[in-house]
């Protein structure tokens, strides 16, 4: 491996921060383009840039990048914010990349684009499994990760998509997978099957060990921790820091079966049956093509990052 000059979008971040110091902990030159947040400080072979991918001329931003490392996108918003800060962003700055040269493009994706709703309980949800195709009953990200992913496979430039879990650490305790919160009760929907966790570390450096690897046929990967929790556990783990107070059950099943009778997209969430499916079907979770393909740190169990966790909060 050489050193590699990489472009972060979305740096400001909770991906993008880790992936710059991933990247320059590796000893690579990094540009960290970002629209706004907290600036960075001094660092030797690191270059801040301030743009809006979805506007500014990005060809400065990009001239003699070797890899882009793609980790901006809206985590929030309706559909015309998702529209303009995943997709829109990312069809500019794949086109940018494909005139400036770049040699390869890595985009930080989400696992979110599975669709569980046609797999049976127990099930292994690997690259292979099925993409979600019951889109306007799923939310805008998920529609903007999908549309996301193929701008960067369909671009100019040789690119690698890392399906990446939910992303937890220090100060990022909370996923969509545990249920329904109501300020220090947590009504848990499901208890078995492992949530797809990705630790900001992990994730982080599997951005950067992509780009060390270059463009290959391992594509796409799923990004996970190597000790992924089931609900209990990780709730078990989680009230050690105080929260939740309490925890009340409710069998997702139900949920199921009342979602199925409702009409009309028009309803929250989990009383769609492909989100609810997604969040809450008890699947098992599988990164083991990534962890052959790329060269990934060791990473502690759950427990040792969960207790790391609540320390710093």
């Amino acid at each position: 491996m050489g050193v590699l000059t990489l472009l972060v979008t979305g740096a400001a971040g909770h991906i993008g921060r880790a992936a710059v110091a991933r990247a320059l902990e590796r000893g690579h030159s990094v540009r960290a383009l970002l629209r706004g947040g907290a600036p960075f400080g001094r660092q030797d072979r690191l270059t801040v840039i301030r743009a809006d991918l979805a506007t500014d001329d990005l060809t400065l931003a990009l001239k003699d990048v070797d890899t882009v490392l793609h980790c901006a996108a809206a985590m929030h918003g309706d559909e015309a914010a998702m529209q303009r800060n995943t997709v829109t962003a990312t069809e500019r700055l794949v086109q940018a990349a494909g005139v400036a040269g770049v040699a390869h493009i890595v985009l930080a994706g989400s696992v979110s684009v599975y669709g569980l709703k046609s797999v049976p309980e127990g099930h292994v949800i690997t690259e292979d499994s099925p993409l979600e195709t019951d889109l306007k009953h799923r939310d805008a990200y998920t529609r903007a990760k999908l549309a996301q992913e193929h701008v960067v496979i369909g671009g100019p430039c040789p690119a690698t998509i890392l399906r990446i879990g939910a992303i937890w650490g220090p100060g990022r305790l909370w996923n969509a997978h545990l249920g329904v919160a109501k300020g220090p009760v947590l009504i848990r929907l499901a208890r078995d099957g492992q949530i797809p966790l990705a630790h900001v570390t992990r994730a982080a450096a599997a951005l950067v060990a992509a780009a060390e690897k270059g463009p290959s046929g391992a594509n796409p990967l799923n990004i996970l921790d190597h000790d992924l929790p089931d609900r209990a556990r990780y709730l078990a783990a989680l009230q050690a820091g105080g929260w939740p107070k309490l925890v009340l059950p409710v069998s997702w099943h139900a949920l199921d079966r009342i979602a199925a009778h409702l009409p009309g997209a028009r309803r929250p969430g989990l009383l769609r049956q492909a989100t609810l499916h997604a969040r809450m079907k008890p699947v098992g979770w599988s990164a083991a093509k990534a962890e052959a393909a790329l060269d990934l740190p060791d990473q502690p169990g759950f427990e040792a990052l969960m207790a790391a966790a609540l320390e710093a909060q």
